[in-house]
């Protein structure tokens, strides 16, 4: 199975508990997937019912709010997006859904690490997503002209997945997803120009590239060292750097990654426990099982029984 199909068999589990508010599902050869959920549509009192767990995929996801609002923790902290907002996902970044409202509509708008380079492979001297990489700030609220403009621009992607027959359907979906990403980039950096600077400091660079290590070998790779040497600092400077940009340190992120693979693995019911800690590459079941109960709560049998 390759990668891309993985981050898309990934969310459709991640989603299986929110099949009953889905009102549109639409895909490009699991490179772009956009979905609609409407939670308004059905009478339930309690706000935290049908709540996915913590994931992390190796994708960039927008979820927008149509109606209502919801909040969503992105690295352990907690945003509230009220309607008109947009909250954007990067690659290896832990999300999950904590509370949303009984009027809560949205979409959500998922593009393949993939479909990413080849997003901004042509893309010369302009880094379109430019204004999403500070984790400090991973949504914007809009204003109602600027959320239609938004809108229409969204709705085009939309045409263009359903385009089936084009010839060239992947080459004009990338124009008009670029499209879209420029159009809301313009607005929220003329709202927000004064909050970054143009250049990232060293410990942000270093923070930017230990988490894009993580997302490629966090299944493979338990060690701090590991990554200290791929980014030629010490491991005590890499967990410095992680502690003050985000409040974990480099084991707690590594620790964090390997139990969301091994959660979703586990619930996905495709593997065994065995499976699952030879992917995840712990020496036996037993040393995989005492991991995951020491930072779940209880062992990878029972947590597959949930």
């Amino acid at each position: 199975m390759t990668d891309k199909k993985i981050v898309f068999s990934q969310l459709q589990d991640h989603l299986e508990s929110l099949r009953e508010w889905l009102v549109a599902y639409e895909t490009f050869q699991d490179d772009v997937l956009y979905v609609e959920f409407d939670r308004s549509r059905f009478r339930t009192t309690d706000s935290k019912e049908n709540i996915p767990a913590p994931s992390r995929f190796d994708a960039l996801m927008f979820l927008g709010v149509l109606g209502g609002d919801v909040q969503v923790s992105v690295d352990y902290v907690t945003h509230r997006v009220p309607a008109n907002g947009i909250l954007w996902i990067m690659p290896a970044y832990i999300s999950q859904v904590t509370n949303l409202s009984p009027d809560f509509r949205c979409w959500i708008l998922l593009l393949s690490g993939s479909f990413v380079n080849d997003l901004f492979h042509s893309t010369a001297n302009i880094n379109i997503v430019s204004f999403m990489r500070l984790k400090k700030h991973p949504f914007s609220v809009f204003s109602p002209d600027e959320y239609r403009l938004l809108n229409r621009s969204l709705q085009a992607v939309r045409d263009r997945i359903l385009q089936q027959t084009h010839i060239f359907q992947k080459e004009v979906l990338i124009h008009t997803v670029r499209n879209f990403l420029l159009d809301m980039g313009n607005f929220f950096m003329v709202k927000n120009e004064n909050l970054f600077s143009p250049v990232l400091t060293r410990k942000e660079e270093v923070t930017e590239s230990f988490l894009k290590l993580l997302s490629t070998h966090c299944k493979d790779q338990h060690e701090v060292s590991f990554y200290a040497e791929k980014l030629c600092i010490t491991p005590q400077y890499l967990s410095l750097s992680l502690k003050q940009q985000t409040g974990r340190s480099a084991s707690q992120w590594i620790q964090d990654a390997l139990m969301v693979e091994a959660k979703g693995m586990l619930k996905s019911h495709r593997f065994s426990v065995q499976e699952v800690a030879d992917m995840l590459n712990f020496p036996d079941q037993s040393t995989f099982g005492k991991f995951f109960k020491k930072h779940a709560g209880l062992s990878p049998v029972a947590f597959k029984k949930l």
